[in-house]
């Protein structure tokens, strides 16, 4: 659904009318920090005149509906690394969800523990800083941090590295921790495992409603597409769905664990258990300032399923909107001052398919291939018996020949102007490239440059040996089957970057801004509120009411 001149409208009327914002509280004795996966800055300006419930009062506070994440690597990892540290990937060193490492010649997940042989155990030690929550539990005796989300790489990397609990969900399990996320002691997992026992009880009992039904609005947009190699029917609930609940034991099966993720009740679910974690420990009423950090990963999946513009994503935005406006009464009525902040970890563009609609230069690339083909080339013009690129995630290439330093050069030189030739590719460069890309103070994250919005995404030690930019609205991989990933995010482009960035607290006055804030700007500006001191960070305080000067 493409409603942008509507939207467009209402902010034009919100900025028109603004007024001057309420003074923050004073002391929050709450800070939440809300992510929501996939959430691009244009799909939140398209639902926009139609949100009733949780993201329309949020959009009531002081709103950016187009902030940044400014840097390339823009994946889930990456993103939800700069909300509450202040810093870019480039400082934070979570410059993927996974990274080559040439010297072991393996794959390194964000939050794989280092040395461990639990191939389960998850953790921020990947992670080179601190985050809000570190900084306030330093200043403040008794302050605690929490973090909840559907997957372990957002509530670790928004947690950091001292925090008193980090759940996230596990297939079959439910939401679960590791000893190396933080304590996994009893009154830490006692929780959670409450929580999912009687959260399986219940599915025992009676079927969950994984996707509730499609509204007239959203019911208008069902029709059949045709994803690379597969078809949907475009009805809400999804086929996959529809399947996985025919069977009568649906709950215990994998089928339905999948679909779950891809569904609205998944953000219920986190939503529900940060709830009890906020009851189960009191949060907000301790002696100091505590801080819960809750990322919601349904909109990442069904957007990476369905695409973002067709049904299931109306049906989600609307669900969404309603399960954000329960858990913001329910925050209302701890009685205490609350201060919440949202924004997204990284947007996305819609299947290609779909997409090519709205903007003729959208694709299909199959990312494999492409790699393939320069391995190929690269084999026979160098005289190779091997291929000399990895190249997993074709926008970040790992020249892999040993440490002969000649070839390594030879290999380079060969790959850039054959990656230029490539009509899929629009830019690439060299690490040093990269490297060299510094950005100036004060430049504005819409201003940078292609090459410096890698630099802000690159650490010497992982980043690849070559970055290439690919066409605008370019759907990687083919999908072949039911489930595939028909459309994502990671690029550099606007539409990958753009997020909104939305403030708000009990009594706030509406004000929408166009300014186009960073999210490495939320930490430093949420810190100034709670009073603490700020380490060094990327990002500014953003003044929403005199925060920033006292």
């Amino acid at each position: 659904m493409r409603i942008p001149a509507l939207a467009a409208t209402l902010l034009a009327t919100l900025t028109a009318n603004a007024v001057q914002a309420a003074p923050p509280p004073a002391k929050p004795k709450l800070i939440v920090a809300i992510s929501v996966d996939q959430y691009a800055s244009e799909l939140y300006r398209r639902y926009l005149p139609g949100y009733t419930g949780g993201l329309k009062t949020l959009s009531h506070g002081v709103a950016f509906p187009v902030g940044y994440q400014s840097h390339a690597a823009t994946e889930t990892c990456p993103g939800h690394s700069t909300i509450l540290t202040g810093r870019h990937p480039a400082a934070t060193g979570i410059i993927a969800n996974s990274w080559f490492d040439v010297k072991t010649g393996s794959t390194v997940y964000c939050v794989a523990a280092p040395g461990s042989s639990d191939p389960n155990a998850r953790g921020p030690q990947n992670m080179h800083v601190t985050t809000l929550g570190d900084w306030i539990k330093a200043a403040e005796p008794g302050a605690r941090s929490f973090a909840v989300s559907g997957k372990d790489r957002a509530a670790i990397t928004m947690a950091g590295q001292h925090a008193d609990g980090v759940y996230w969900w596990v297939d079959g399990e439910g939401f679960t921790t590791s000893s190396f996320a933080g304590p996994a002691t009893p009154a830490v997992t006692r929780p959670a495992n409450a929580f999912d026992k009687a959260t399986f009880a219940a599915w025992t009992g009676a079927r969950p409603t994984l996707w509730p039904a499609p509204s007239a609005t959203c019911a208008a947009l069902e029709k059949p597409e045709t994803f690379g190699k597969i078809a949907l029917s475009g009805h809400v609930p999804p086929d996959l769905a529809v399947q996985a609940e025919a069977n009568p034991h649906f709950a215990a099966t994998t089928d339905f664990q999948d679909n779950l993720r891809a569904s609205p009740l998944f953000d219920q679910l986190a939503v529900a258990f940060a709830e009890q974690v906020i009851a189960a420990n009191r949060l907000g009423h301790g002696p100091a300032t505590d801080v819960l950090a809750l990322s919601l990963s349904a909109n990442d999946y069904i957007g990476h399923r369905y695409g973002n513009g067709g049904p299931e994503m109306c049906v989600q935005q609307a669900a969404l909107d309603a399960t954000l406006g329960g858990f913001l009464d329910d925050l209302q009525r701890l009685g205490v001052p609350v201060m919440v902040v949202l924004t997204a970890d990284h947007g996305a563009t819609d299947a290609a398919e779909r997409e090519h609609a709205h903007d003729p230069e959208a694709s299909r690339l199959d990312g494999t291939a492409f790699v393939a083909k320069l391995n190929k080339y690269l084999e026979q013009a160098l005289g190779l018996s091997y291929e000399p690129i990895v190249g997993d995630d074709p926008q970040q290439l790992y020249i892999n020949v040993g440490p002969d330093a000649a070839l390594r050069d030879r290999v380079r030189d060969a790959t850039l102007p054959w990656l230029k030739q490539q009509p899929e590719v629009r830019e690439a460069f060299t690490r040093d490239e990269v490297a060299a890309a510094s950005v100036a103070p004060g430049t504005t994250p819409d201003a940078l440059t292609i090459v410096q919005r890698f630099h802000e995404s690159y650490d010497p030690e992982r980043s690849g040996d070559i970055a290439v930019a690919y066409r605008p609205r370019t759907s990687f991989g083919v999908p072949r089957g039911p489930g595939d990933v028909v459309a994502g995010h990671g690029s550099v482009w606007d539409h990958d970057r753009q997020v909104p960035i939305l403030f708000w607290w009990p009594g706030a006055s509406a004000e929408t801004r166009a300014t186009p804030i960073e999210t490495v700007d939320i930490a430093p500006t949420l810190a100034a509120i709670a009073g603490v001191a700020t380490p060094t960070v990327d990002g500014r305080c953003i003044d929403l009411g005199g925060n920033c000067r006292r």
